[in-house]
């Protein structure tokens, strides 16, 4: 299943912040801590999609970009649009996000997205997911207004922090959040991990699950 996520990071007095949320425990993804995101619908490959979100005119995702927008607005209350920091969802309403932008006059911004990383779930798993992630920078403290549906709890937290309490088994999270937490752990502030997002050339990533007898492996 095509899916897109949205890494969003701030500066704090420590240094990045990035933004993330436990889901429900129920799911594939139950009590998981995760970036907001979630799987493609037919509405982000719309004609009303491709009207009302911007991107670059040399990228070819705006259905993945639009989704991670969308899914974020829905899950967390928080919406990227032209000319403005941030929107709150609610300020926008309505079962179609793609229909009350337009109506309001206004058009999501794809263009604060840079692509990060590709990564398909391995075979095997009951469901497979092909999900892109995507960095943008966010400014300022946007009141978050959660899902319960979709997630239980959301804060911004500096991946360090976040890291450790994986590590001590208080926030269970899957490989890709730990990768790009790893990732985001190396930058001083939301501007260097946004320059060096742009640097890169992201691959497909298809982790493989080997076992020996005795232990599991996943092998990248």
């Amino acid at each position: 299943r095509p899916a897109a996520t949205l890494v969003m990071v701030r500066d704090g007095d420590g240094g990045p912040e990035v933004l993330m949320m436990r889901r429900p425990h129920r799911g594939a993804f139950g009590g998981l801590w995760v970036f907001p995101g979630g799987a493609l619908e037919e509405s982000d490959h719309s004609d009303r999609c491709r009207r009302a979100v911007s991107v670059p005119v040399d990228v070819d995702d705006l259905p993945w970009r639009a989704a991670a927008i969308r899914e974020t607005a829905e899950e967390v209350g928080v919406l990227l649009v032209e000319g403005a920091p941030f929107l709150q969802a609610s300020d926008v309403g309505g079962t179609s996000i793609y229909e009350e932008v337009l109506s309001n006059g206004r058009r999501l911004d794809g263009g604060r997205l840079r692509l990060l990383s590709q990564w398909v779930t391995p075979e095997g798993s009951p469901t497979r997911f092909d999900a892109r992630f995507y960095l943008t920078r966010c400014e300022g403290d946007p009141v978050l207004t959660l899902d319960p549906a979709e997630a239980e709890e959301a804060t911004w937290v500096n991946p360090g922090e976040a890291l450790d309490r994986m590590s001590q088994g208080v926030w269970p999270m899957v490989t890709p959040t730990v990768h790009h937490l790893r990732w985001l752990e190396g930058f001083e502030d939301a501007d260097e991990a946004w320059e060096a997002a742009g640097r890169l050339t992201p691959e497909r990533v298809t982790p493989l699950i080997e076992s020996d007898g005795s232990r599991v492996r996943l092998r990248l």
